[in-house]
């Protein structure tokens, strides 16, 4: 805290301004702020213990998300007093999956020959619930990105053929809940491996499924939502 007794009565610190109102980020955030998005399904939803069906998941995680979520809404719906930034989460993961999206998709159009939509445009199921797919493929695919900054989590999906992550798996068919299309290519994308090794690509089909368990979990969080927001003390 040196620094506190560098400045004198005078002299004040120089904080950036807040982005325009009209910023395309900054409109992006306020359409999710509030909703469970597809990047939010993994934390919320769990195979039953008998493994046929699905159910919300219990855990510290997904209660906090929950509250999290609900917190947004009392910022929707007017009871804000500052700007957003303390939405603007970060970390080298995240920015380094962002930085190499794009150059990912482009390899995925050169390796595939297919076109990708990129739109980057959030999209709402209904009131709670939406999300922002990577890029839409013709009329019934998208695409899901990821640039992990654990090669390992790359190099496992090449040699299983599987999803990494089990958050994914649901991401995905969130996604394909929401825009109602029929599949998804996942691709994993390693930027400091040779040009034969830097992407792969697994195709996801709709599962009705993993659906149907999805929608009545969001049915489960939409009423703990609501519950939240209803206590009298909020009123």
């Amino acid at each position: 805290m040196d620094w506190l007794n560098e400045i004198g009565n005078d002299e004040y610190i120089d904080l950036p301004d807040f982005p325009e109102a009209n910023d395309p980020e900054i409109e992006w955030r306020k359409e999710r702020l509030g909703m469970i998005t597809g990047s939010n399904f993994g934390k919320l939803v769990v195979q039953t213990k008998d493994r046929k069906g699905y159910t919300l998941s219990k855990g510290q995680t997904a209660e906090n998300l929950i509250y999290k979520i609900a917190w947004e809404r009392l910022l929707k719906s007017g009871n804000i007093s500052n700007g957003l930034g303390r939405l603007n989460i970060s970390s080298r993961e995240m920015e380094h999956g962002n930085d190499y999206e794009g150059a990912a998709i482009m390899k995925y159009m050169e390796v595939t020959g297919r076109k990708v939509d990129y739109f980057q445009q959030f999209i709402q199921k209904d009131d709670f619930i939406g999300g922002t797919p990577d890029g839409y493929v013709g009329e019934d695919g998208l695409v899901e990105v990821k640039a992990p900054w654990n090669g390992g989590n790359h190099l496992k999906s090449m040699l299983t053929g599987e999803i990494y992550n089990t958050d994914y798996v649901y991401q995905i068919q969130g996604y394909l809940w929401v825009t109602d299309r029929k599949w998804c290519d996942f691709i994993t994308y390693d930027p400091d491996l040779i040009d034969s090794l830097q992407i792969n690509i697994i195709r996801v089909n709709r599962d009705e499924e993993i659906i149907s368990g999805i929608s009545e979990v969001m049915d489960m969080v939409k009423d703990k939502i609501t519950e939240i927001l209803n206590n009298e003390k909020l009123k």
